[in-house]
């Protein structure tokens, strides 16, 4: 695929240093993307430091259960897409862990420090300020950052395009697809390709799920609509979701029932 440079290879550099030395909102406001500058001050209300160089780092996430089993292919044709690239994609889970990476170039995990190449590492806005897995979770749609426009300087040279990755029953957001590269590699098609590369993942999630289990959900959501449409019995008394199931679940499909209702939520 053909990675395009943009015009821009700063990015807000000179908003940001006014920002981040005690320049208020409203002087960079006109030069800064709002879903950029609003986690600028996110990050900054929580106490992080630009100049910070480590991120947490954790074992404790699943490497091998369903949303990387499902997402494994899909990283696959995404490396194979971008073979010979500087492009470093990324799978994390919803609290912005990264579970899964794959490389265009495959000498980059050589060249890059680990904190760009192994899995553990949390990318969460409250513990990494701004950036394209961090942002994602917060916005809850795709994003791409560039550049200036991450928080940690560390990050000044690279951008990245993410989006999010749902449970298509629920729209829980199971995570995050990132597709980082140097801010000179940027090209607006990105977004395109991880959209559609997300939505793959999305399907293979969906067919993992049992077909007893999609049929639990869908009669949750049908009887959530008859609640809603019919909510009064004839007796005068409000009909709940509960009533309208309980006579017809058996106990392991109400275990089940309200744990996806509780990723509903």
């Amino acid at each position: 695929m053909h990675m395009g440079v943009v015009d821009d290879r700063t990015g807000p550099v000179r908003s940001r240093d006014r920002f981040l030395h005690g320049g208020s909102a409203e002087s960079v406001v006109r030069s800064v993307r709002s879903p950029i500058l609003s986690s600028w001050q996110r990050s900054l209300l929580l106490g992080l430091s630009p100049d910070q160089t480590e991120l947490p780092f954790t074992e404790d996430f699943d490497a091998e259960g369903p949303f990387v089993r499902a997402a494994a292919p899909v990283l696959d044709r995404l490396a194979a897409l971008f073979a010979g690239s500087r492009m470093n994609i990324c799978l994390a889970d919803g609290h912005g862990t990264v579970l899964e990476r794959r490389f265009g170039d495959k000498t980059l995990p050589g060249r890059l420090p680990a904190i760009q190449t192994e899995p553990g590492f949390v990318f969460a806005e409250r513990v990494a300020g701004t950036n394209g897995i961090g942002l994602t979770l917060a916005e809850r749609q795709l994003v791409q950052v560039n550049g200036a426009e991450h928080f940690a300087e560390r990050s000044q040279s690279s951008a990245c395009t993410a989006a999010p990755i749902r449970d298509q029953l629920s729209g829980h957001i199971e995570g995050v697809l990132c597709l980082g590269y140097p801010y000179t590699d940027a090209d607006p098609a990105l977004a395109a390709v991880v959209r559609r590369a997300a939505e793959a993942i999305e399907r293979r999630l969906m067919e993992q799920s049992s077909a007893r289990e999609r049929g639990l959900l869908q009669a949750y959501l049908e009887a959530g609509n008859l609640v809603r449409a019919h909510g009064d019995a004839l007796d005068g008394h409000p009909v709940t979701l509960a009533e309208l199931l309980l006579s017809e679940l058996e106990q392991s499909d109400h275990t089940t029932l309200k744990e996806k209702a509780t990723e509903l939520l």
